[in-house]
């Protein structure tokens, strides 16, 4: 079985859209959550989510223009100064690992999965902080395979991630279950690439997905208990 990373077995605690408003009050420019919550689904649905960098630098530099945008589709009445503070805060905290939780029917799911013998790995559009927040979350030794979008060179929805994935853990991909949190990139991905999607919707977001969708990691329906 393979898994999506962020929104599938941690997440950013607060989340970005909390972190980039908490940010912007604690700086004298509040604004409400909701509004930063609608520009960052709308920029990261047009313009993209920050791309994977090699280094610490990188990833700052690149989480801080990601910040900044939102903060400019928000409309903050701030000086200039004022917003680089903002993004630059705001990025800081989404970088660092130890803002990073994991969801509570993980572990439980982990013992099912290892009672029954069948073999985990992750799949993720994530460079290498992925293994910086699996270290901090100490996920990672959960999962004897771990495949980014970073080191492998293909990103989600790329079929071919997918089939590197299901090779490395030893199964075919018809036998293959993907657990993700995203319509596009994770359940398009694996069914494009012949893997049995399986949508987590934690927030019930997705109400009209037609394919198999859960609300919790412990609703999976597999035959693991014998």
């Amino acid at each position: 079985m393979l898994f999506d990373a962020a929104g599938t077995l941690f997440d950013l605690v607060p989340p970005i859209h909390d972190v980039i408003a908490s940010t912007a009050a604690r700086h004298g420019h509040p604004c409400a959550p909701a509004r930063v919550e609608r520009a960052l689904d709308h920029v990261g649905g047009t313009l993209g989510w920050p791309d994977d960098e090699s280094d610490s630098a990188g990833r700052t530099r690149a989480w801080t223009v990601f910040v900044r945008r939102i903060i400019d589709e928000v409309d903050l009445p701030a000086p200039d100064a004022a917003l680089g503070e903002i993004s630059e805060e705001a990025a800081a905290t989404i970088l660092e690992p130890a803002n990073y939780q994991v969801f509570p029917d993980v572990a439980p799911l982990v013992q099912r999965l290892r009672a029954a013998d069948i073999r985990m790995g992750i799949v993720s559009n994530f460079d290498d902080l992925l293994f910086d927040i699996l270290d901090h979350t100490r996920l990672g030794t959960s999962f004897a395979t771990i495949l980014t979008s970073y080191r492998t060179g293909f990103s989600k929805p790329d079929p071919r991630i997918f089939h590197l994935a299901a090779r490395a853990i030893g199964t075919d991909p018809a036998a293959t279950h993907y657990v993700g949190d995203s319509v596009y990139s994770d359940m398009g991905g694996a069914h494009a690439a012949g893997l049995h999607g399986i949508l987590i919707d934690r927030d019930d977001k997705h109400s009209t997905y037609s394919g198999e969708r859960i609300v919790s990691l412990m609703d999976l329906r597999l035959d693991l208990d014998r």
